[in-house]
């Protein structure tokens, strides 16, 4: 059988609906909308009895360098076999309007002009005041934890002085021993279990999922001492990455919190201007950061 050469239109519009596809986790689009981009109707799916809200607390993969993401993840325990959600119009209620951004996704279009940059998104005064950032925290494990826990001074002394070695995946704690589940305590995951053994070898990775030892973690709402002085490190050292080091300066907080607080509040209300986001038409902030940075 001869392939159909495609057009360059035909080309464009399947580039446009594969990076479409990435951004749907970034705008919770579902039901219709991953249907026409070609989820299988009766795909079936992990999920949990309980429905969960992504809050500020929720441990997430790694975004920042610190060891163990969610790649390979097994469904926690109580998860159950179930159909892939419907949308409204397949279980023959009424429909919500569908938004700009999701019908643009659907026909395959490109939706970056759709995501307004902060200048275009916020006030005049709040775009002056906001604290600017490149997306990089810049710094080092804050100071007063560096000295009590004997931490050296930066990645590469830190790594050497404590064994050193070939990091990898397989490897995080680069002893030549590769880290599997069975090695891990019952109940731990092994991304948490990993970063337990790096507190004086790779700080980052250790905070992202850990207090100072010794040091209650706190969950909820944020204070507004803790806002301050979020804000405060970020003009200081800029923030975006390496969170778990971010952290230290926060001492009740652990490195996914405060990527998650970024995300969820501080992007959102302007306090902080990074363009490696941008807002969509819900005020909700969209990493844009490894795609085509649209919008103005």
């Amino acid at each position: 059988m001869t392939k159909t050469k495609l057009s360059a239109y035909e080309q464009e519009r399947l580039e446009n609906i594969k990076q479409n596809r990435e951004l749907l986790l970034s705008l919770n689009l579902v039901g219709d909308a991953a249907v026409a981009l070609g989820e299988p109707a009766g795909q079936r799916r992990i999920v949990n009895k309980t429905k969960h809200k992504r809050s500020a607390d929720d441990e997430e993969g790694d975004d920042d360098g610190a060891w163990g993401g969610r790649k390979g993840r097994q469904p926690r325990a109580g998860a159950v076999e179930a159909p892939a959600r419907r949308s409204k119009r397949l279980r023959g209620e009424t429909a919500e309007p569908v938004t700009e951004v999701e019908e643009r996704v659907i026909e395959g279009g490109d939706v970056s002009e759709l995501l307004l940059g902060a200048e275009s998104h916020f006030a005049t005064d709040v775009v002056l005041q906001a604290i600017k950032v490149e997306g990089h925290y810049r710094g080092w494990v804050e100071s007063g934890v560096m000295e009590r826990l004997g931490i050296q001074g930066n990645a590469t002394e830190a790594w050497e002085s404590e064994g050193g070695g070939k990091f990898s995946f397989k490897d995080p704690l680069g002893t030549g021993k590769k880290i599997t589940k069975k090695s891990v305590p019952s109940g731990q995951s092994v991304a948490k279990f990993v970063a337990s053994k790096l507190l004086k070898k790779n700080p980052n990775a250790y905070f992202y999922r850990h207090t100072e030892p010794g040091v209650e973690q706190w969950t909820g709402d944020w204070t507004e001492e803790e806002r301050l002085v979020f804000l405060q490190i970020a003009q200081e050292f800029g923030c975006g990455d390496k969170w778990g080091l971010f952290s230290t300066h926060i001492p009740h907080r652990v490195g996914y919190q405060c990527s998650n607080y970024y995300r969820q509040y501080v992007i959102p209300q302007g306090w902080i201007i990074d363009d490696n986001y941008r807002i969509d038409s819900t005020g909700h902030a969209v990493y844009v950061g490894k795609h085509k940075r649209g919008g103005t």
